[in-house]
């Protein structure tokens, strides 16, 4: 019985999640680029960094547990790389959320980076997520280097990497 609950698990897996991770934005393929406001009225246009500086978008919703935890550690990587070229933008998905929501959370949880809010759900959609928190690190050309749920270390030498790719 047990048996046939796991290859009953892996036929669900293979016919609904993974076609859905094919299409998702993966490691070595390029960034899709958006533009608009960020929750306090701002310009964002991804496509201004894309060939010139490191990105890490963070996906994210205030109804998330996991996405508060994550604030600390994406506002130390911020203070540390952003002030030498790397842009951190934070995109709220939307989903069972509101802007006032979206605000209050990053006000509360002190989010020192710009986040977006994707009331449409195109953006989370383009980039095909299967939850949040995502973390998406692309180097200076646009080109993904790391996606995950949770937000990595990078240390010097990754940087570097990321900055001289």
């Amino acid at each position: 019985m047990m048996r046939k609950n796991a290859v009953s698990s892996l036929l669900v897996f293979l016919l609904v999640l993974a076609p859905c991770s094919l299409l998702a934005v993966q490691e070595g393929q390029r960034l899709i680029p958006f533009q608009g406001t960020d929750l306090n009225g701002n310009p964002i246009d991804l496509q201004r960094s894309i060939g010139s500086k490191p990105v890490m978008l963070i996906f994210w919703a205030s109804w998330c547990p996991t996405c508060k935890t994550e604030v600390p550690k994406i506002n130390k990587l911020a203070e540390q790389y952003s002030g030498r070229g790397m842009d951190f933008i934070a995109v709220n998905v939307g989903y069972n959320d509101s802007v006032e929501r979206a605000q209050a959370f990053a006000q509360k949880n002190g989010m020192r980076y710009p986040a977006f809010f994707d009331g449409s759900g195109k953006v989370s959609e383009q980039y095909q997520l299967l939850g949040v928190p995502t973390i998406i690190i692309a180097d200076k050309h646009g080109v993904v280097r790391f996606r995950n749920f949770v937000t990595p270390d990078i240390p010097e030498e990754t940087f570097a990497k990321l900055m001289a790719e």
